[in-house]
């Protein structure tokens, strides 16, 4: 029998969360009937999410911000969809912090259908957001949190009963345009344009690492906001061409296969999307060890391991590690991957 599945979440740019609906979508169509709805107008998936046989509804014309979150008007727009649609669906999913904070106050971790979760590290999280989540969080009977944080949030009074493991499935990039990089070498720095995603460390150790490999090097930088438009105002020249801003780009396939490795120091973030996908496409990656799980493929020896108090000697072992790839270590790293993080358990968890 199909289940009426809805997923709601803030908005529908470029994420990780978004990236797992999309799998999620594909993973189960035929099966199950999902309708993913966003809050804000926000907008790089909604085209490959209907045709993975998702319905898509927007319920506000504005683009995110905390200004649009607390406004009473979005607040309307989503209380006007629950109560018209809710008994429609079997199970519904809230992702990111509005969808969760609407919920809340209509106090809708009362129903069995609902479920919400996290998806980062708690230091990732402004406190005020903290604060949300530990105040209502553990109200809900079914609250997704990856196993390796439940000790990191363990203050916020989560039962054990309630929790459940988020597993993170990993997207499998693989592109027929790989992106052509006008350097020998070429770095990737992903994420959102926040100083936690560690995009400043990350262009520090490229420009140590680019004097070691004789100036034939690049590092592109992919996401936007604030922190990233610091870097771009220090940098105005890109560095003679050795760094480029791209912004958000819905083609992130064509950059992650170009490239020759992803530099990844975010703050406090254990092993995430950006890592798993680089892995599995038989990437090198280099990561700051924020958590249990960077450490464990840093022993595994699947990343290199990037210490920020020593930038020089870690720009030292990447300098080695990126002249030493060729393809038998990328097969490796891709049958790693695979193993490590296999999809079906993770989509499975929803139903």
């Amino acid at each position: 029998m199909q289940k009426n599945i809805c997923f709601i979440l803030d908005h529908l740019g470029v994420g990780g969360v978004q990236e797992f609906i999309l799998n999620y979508c594909k993973f189960v169509r035929g099966n199950s009937r999902v309708t993913v709805v966003s809050i804000f107008e926000n907008d790089f998936y909604s085209e490959r999410l209907r045709a993975a046989g998702a319905q898509v509804i927007f319920l506000t014309e504005r683009p995110y911000s905390y200004a649009a979150v607390v406004d009473p008007r979005s607040f309307h727009a989503f209380y006007k969809f629950y109560r018209e649609n809710s008994a429609y669906f079997d199970v519904v999913n809230l992702k990111l912090f509005a969808a969760f904070a609407y919920s809340s106050i209509m106090m809708l971790w009362r129903s069995p259908k609902i479920s919400a979760g996290l998806d980062c590290n708690r230091c990732q999280l402004p406190f005020p957001i903290q604060a949300l989540f530990w105040a209502f969080a553990r109200h809900y009977q079914r609250f997704y949190l990856n196993a390796l944080l439940w000790g990191d949030y363990a203050a916020f009074g989560l039962s054990p009963s309630r929790l459940r493991n988020q597993i993170y499935p990993v997207t499998r990039r693989e592109s027929d345009t790989p992106k052509l990089y006008p350097k020998r070498f070429s770095f990737l720095s992903v994420g959102r344009g926040i100083p936690q995603k560690g995009h400043a460390d990350a262009l520090a150790l490229f420009q140590l690492t680019k004097t070691l490999l004789d100036g034939d090097a690049c590092l592109t930088i992919i996401g936007e906001g604030p922190a990233i438009d610091a870097l771009r105002s220090a940098h105005p020249e890109g560095d003679l061409g050795n760094i480029a801003f791209a912004g958000s780009v819905d083609n992130y396939d064509d950059w992650l296969i170009g490239a020759s490795g992803v530099i990844r120091m975010a703050v406090g973030e254990d092993t995430n999307s950006v890592i798993r996908e680089a892995v599995l496409a038989g990437k090198l990656v280099a990561t700051s060890l924020e958590g249990p799980g960077c450490r464990d493929l840093a022993e595994r020896g699947l990343v290199v391991a990037i210490d920020r108090n020593d930038l020089p000697g870690s720009a030292a072992r990447l300098a080695t590690a990126v002249r030493g790839m060729n393809p038998e270590k990328s097969a490796e790293l891709r049958l790693a991957a695979e193993a490590l993080w296999p999809g079906e358990e993770a989509y499975r968890v929803y139903d």
